[in-house]
């Protein structure tokens, strides 16, 4: 077990960040460690990559044959699977179409070199798939970089879709421009193969939008004048960090595996929050000639909740969730995540630091005393207290 510290709650505050660092640094693993890069990388809102972080994994050892995809492996033990697949060829309004197959049936289209399609896998929940059928599931060790991860412990403690995924995909598939679910922080492993990012600061990506406010499914620089962005190769065992609110765009050089997790902590939870209330401001305005209408905030947080992933309600427990966790960790009950790792009583007290912080501005919020959540307002104000003492 690997107790995770960070600096003392006095030293951390989140930085005001006035110029975007568009250089990305690339670290060896093991020349970083944990504090370094949650004050270098995650609270100043910076992508990097570390090289060689999957050596030991199962995955690596056991997917990969010849620096190939084992496509044997594949069909052996995970063949009669469904998974999702997108088609980089098909696009409807403005996105790759989406289907699904077995997993055998993908892998024998794999196996051709001249395909008559270019399919991608993503998105594939293969650890909670395994998990749930009692299978084996330890073929990747989260590193200890990305332990800090409130999405995913809230997801494993209520039983709730994880944001974990397996990506799998030949040379030349693609995955378009986007920021991530919630704008989230996200990071990739590169299990074998090679990929091209270009990712873009926040904000930046305003300039991309056309008349009706939509962006390009894929950036060419060649369209566009005066755009800042990074474009760097990851390669076979690399990990990437994607911030909050960094458009992307990834194209696979060769054939490619990679894992991938989105997540939140203390140190983007803020800027998820601003999200959201962008997001229910816009939804809000779209639907503005319905406003006197019984269901008008019924409505608005439905629309939000498809459009952002989460509405007020769920941030307000996921938020509550992680504060009574690290309330009972101060209280001598421990927990454990991935695993393999749990936080010292710096990072529990700044992650209940930023919490208050975060409660006070859900507390100000003009639904926070609507219907809508009034069956955790209670519970919410007694967290809160608590953190308070």
């Amino acid at each position: 077990m690997v107790e995770i510290e960070t600096l003392e709650v006095s030293f951390v505050e989140l930085p005001t960040i006035d110029k975007v660092e568009m250089e990305i640094r690339i670290i060896n693993d093991g020349e970083m460690v944990y504090e370094d890069f949650y004050k270098n990388f995650m609270l100043n809102n910076s992508p990097c990559v570390i090289k060689n972080v999957c050596g030991n994994w199962k995955a690596y050892n056991e997917w990969v044959l010849n620096n190939r995809i084992n496509c044997k492996y594949f069909i052996q033990n995970y063949g009669e699977f469904e998974v999702p697949i997108s088609d980089c060829e098909k696009i409807d309004y403005n996105a790759q179409c989406k289907f699904t197959m077995e997993v055998k049936e993908f892998m024998e289209y794999l196996k051709h070199s001249n395909k008559e399609k270019l399919l991608y896998l993503k998105d594939w929940h293969l650890k909670a798939k395994l998990k749930e059928m009692n299978l084996r599931n330890d073929f990747y060790k989260v590193p200890e970089y990305f332990a800090s991860d409130w999405l995913n412990e809230y997801a494993e403690d209520n039983g709730e879709d994880d944001f974990q995924f397996v990506y799998i995909g030949p040379k030349d598939s693609w995955t378009p421009l986007h920021a991530d679910v919630y704008t989230s922080y996200s990071w990739s492993v590169n299990i074998v193969g090679k990929k091209k990012w270009v990712l873009f600061p926040p904000g930046e990506e305003e300039k991309l939008r056309d008349s009706l406010g939509n962006l390009p499914i894929l950036f060419k620089k060649e369209n566009y004048e005066n755009i800042r962005y990074s474009e760097v190769i990851q390669e076979s065992g690399d990990a990437i960090f994607v911030p909050t609110g960094w458009h992307h765009q990834v194209v696979n050089l060769y054939d490619t595996i990679s894992i991938n997790h989105n997540f939140i902590n203390s140190c983007n939870i803020e800027k998820v929050w601003n999200a959201l209330q962008k997001n229910l401001s816009d939804v809000e305005k779209e639907i503005e000639e319905f406003k006197d209408s019984p269901e008008y905030l019924k409505q608005c947080q439905l629309i939000l909740k498809s459009i952002f992933g989460m509405n007020f309600k769920s941030f307000v427990k996921l938020i509550m969730h992680i504060a009574e966790k690290r309330l009972n960790q101060i209280n001598s009950m421990p927990f454990t995540v991935f695993d393999s790792y749990n936080f010292g009583n710096n990072h529990i007290m700044f992650d209940l630091h930023i919490l208050y912080k975060i409660f006070n501005l859900v507390e100000n919020h003009a639904l926070f005393n609507n219907s809508l959540i009034g069956n955790i307002l209670s519970q919410f104000h007694d967290i809160k207290d608590r953190m308070k003492k």
